[in-house]
């Protein structure tokens, strides 16, 4: 076989092109190529330049290409030179190979524009055979539809034969020659054209109603109704082919269209088979997506360990390596249930595409065919999904960051304020105990134990903030009053609360609350703490109790400056930082966040309302749920 190596190649490693031409030498051709392939270790491809009916013809050789090994392409081209050309720098091919008997001026074009390509021609014993499609016949209604133009024709002729003379009538037979090729192909047109002459000739020519014809220049007419019949059947029919290639590849876009979409959509990698199986037509199951890990064992893309057979695995290694569709070589395997194909990106594999058959046969060839196709797509989406998921990893490793410097931030300020005052009144307790009066202990005493209070809310809040968001939270309800809830917070920010006025309403029929009391009760001395921070000296905060239907409020209402509408979501964000926020007037930046958090646990939430400078309404609701069963009723329960 001969060859053209150029001195230098455009790709050095990639696959090895076979170009088909129909021809009875075509299975030699590819016989020759896989083995040349497998000796150079190299993937092939078998590319077949036709239109649609030649593709149909090339379905054993698609079959046995496969069987060899190899992948098969159909391309849509008028000249197959500058399509085999393309397609070859498309695929990074080493080279192309085609059969020289019958196909001297495809080799001379290959040899004259493939620069950069290794050419190879096979040069077999014999003449070839062309291997022609079939020809599709035409239905019996198109034949019918030739009868019936002669004959409608036969009378439009002897109706206008009075007006019109003899060249004329026969322009009436041609126009209902030309409506049937038109409308069927190029047998049904011959058939009108044959009667159409014979109506002419039997009823028309001299000597009229005899079929022996006299002039010679009438003969041309039967010939020019036959040329015509002949040339604008062709034509009707490749316009037909083409217009039904038209069809087929607006639909292919089409669904091409639908499954971009799909894919543009998916999320993750769960979406993205989801959207291939309702593309393919398959459940979810039998598709999935592989990759290997840094310990090069294989893997699905969520994270589970493959149920793969060794046969099976062979196959997916051997995919990986080479870039090509395994799992129906004959040569290696032997009826696998698994197949593959590689998504690459850039002729690096990202993962495997595999596609589970039952009984282990292979997919069907429409099947392959539409895998390939959308091969490309899911390609894209993948690195597309993977990009996304190591933005958002990376977002949230930047977010940890920050919320762990703006804890420390937090815990560094908020822990060491108190530590301060209560080792400056310790201090002064130990250097000045005998010169000091007794009230002056007392109150250095009483700021001490007031910020050890404080020191040991932090704390609390701190250790609260971390069971939550664990999940780590065991509720121990029982029957609690609200009265009493406010009593014990009320009692515990005696200090803090002792510059405001404060208010609160309790009705006397308020029902109890199914909860654990210490939780609440802390939701509801963050609140509390909230509202004192922000209240000016002097100011007013009002509690305020009612129930309805199914929810008990606490609502807490003080006189600060409010919160602006944008702002008033965020702060139940932890360490929010605004400067009307949880922490405008100190704090670690989680009271509110735990507050929200406790009464979730417990089915409830935490509504604000606010006017800017008139101050802000935060409200506790929590549901009135019925105790559960072998639990004591509300009446036996209720404190006394």
């Amino acid at each position: 076989m001969p060859t053209a190596a150029p001195s230098t190649l455009h790709y050095s490693q990639g696959p090895l092109l076979a170009c088909l031409s129909g021809q009875a030498n075509d299975e030699a051709l590819l016989s020759h190529v896989a083995e040349l392939a497998r000796l150079r270790g190299r993937p092939w491809i078998a590319v077949a330049v036709a239109d649609s009916a030649r593709h149909q013809a090339m379905g054993a050789l698609e079959h046995l290409c496969e069987q060899l090994g190899g992948s098969y392409v159909q391309l849509q081209g008028r000249n197959r030179a500058t399509s085999l050309v393309e397609f070859a720098h498309s695929r990074q091919a080493a080279g192309l190979w085609c059969a020289g008997s019958g196909r001297r001026a495809l080799v001379k074009t290959l040899l004259r524009h493939a620069d950069g390509f290794e050419i190879g021609v096979l040069n077999l014993p014999g003449k070839p055979s062309e291997r022609r499609p079939p020809q599709a016949t035409a239905p019996f209604s198109e034949y019918l539809l030739a009868v019936v133009a002669a004959f409608v024709g036969a009378l439009l002729a002897q109706a206008v034969s009075g007006w019109l003379d003899l060249p004329n009538i026969s322009l009436v037979f041609l126009a209902a020659v030309l409506l049937v090729a038109v409308r069927s192909s190029t047998g049904p047109a011959l058939l009108c054209a044959l009667l159409s002459f014979g109506a002419y000739g039997f009823y028309f020519l001299p000597p009229a109603w005899s079929v022996v014809i006299h002039r010679e220049q009438d003969i041309l007419t039967l010939v020019f109704f036959l040329l015509m019949a002949l040339l604008t059947g062709n034509l009707a029919a490749r316009q037909r082919r083409q217009y039904q290639d038209l069809q087929q590849a607006q639909a292919q876009t089409q669904q091409l269209l639908l499954f971009a979409e799909r894919l543009s959509n998916a999320r993750d990698h769960s979406d993205l088979l989801h959207a291939m199986a309702r593309q393919l037509d398959l459940p979810d199951q039998q598709l999935c997506l592989l990759s290997l890990d840094e310990n090069g064992h294989w893997q699905a893309l969520d994270g589970s360990p493959p149920d793969l057979s060794e046969l099976e695995r062979i196959s997916a290694e051997h995919a990986w390596r080479n870039g090509q569709p395994r799992g129906y070589d004959s040569h290696s395997l032997a009826r696998p249930h698994w197949w593959w194909w590689p998504l690459l990106e850039v002729d690096q594999p990202l993962a495997l595409l595999g596609v589970r058959t039952g009984q282990g046969d292979a997919p069907p060839i429409e099947q392959r065919r539409l895998i390939g196709t959308l091969l490309p797509l899911l390609s894209n989406a993948l690195a597309r999904v993977r990009i996304a998921e190591a933005l958002a990893h990376s977002r949230l490793h930047h977010e940890t960051e920050r919320l762990r410097s703006a804890l420390l931030a937090s815990v560094s300020h908020d822990l060491r304020t108190p530590l301060t005052a209560m080792r400056g009144n310790i201090e002064t307790l130990q250097l000045f105990a005998d010169t000091l009066d007794a009230a002056v202990r007392d109150e250095l005493l009483q700021d001490t134990g007031t910020e050890a209070a404080r020191l040991d809310r932090y704390i609390q809040n701190l250790l609260d903030m971390t069971r939550l968001g664990h999940g780590a939270l065991q509720l121990e309800r029982g029957w609690v009053s609200a009265g009493d809830l406010i009593a014990v917070a009320l009692q515990r920010l005696r200090p803090m609360l002792q510059p405001l006025r404060v208010s609160y309403d309790v009705p006397d029929d308020t029902p109890l609350l199914w909860a654990q009391g210490a939780l609440i009760e802390q939701a509801l001395i963050n609140v509390l703490e909230n509202a004192a921070r922000f209240s000016p000296p002097g100011g007013e905060i009002g509690i305020r109790v009612s129930s309805h239907g199914a929810w008990l409020n606490i609502a807490v209402s003080d006189q600060g400056p409010g919160i602006p509408e944008d702002e008033q979501a965020r702060i139940f964000d932890m360490f929010y930082t605004a400067a009307r926020g949880d922490r405008g007037g100190g704090g670690t930046g989680l009271g509110l966040a735990i507050c929200q958090g406790m009464l979730t646990a417990h089915g409830g939430h935490v509504s604000v309302a606010s006017v800017l400078g008139r101050g802000s309404t935060l409200t506790l609701h929590m549901p009135l749920a019925a105790a559960p069963d072998g639990e004591p009723a509300e009446h036996e329960g209720a404190p006394t």
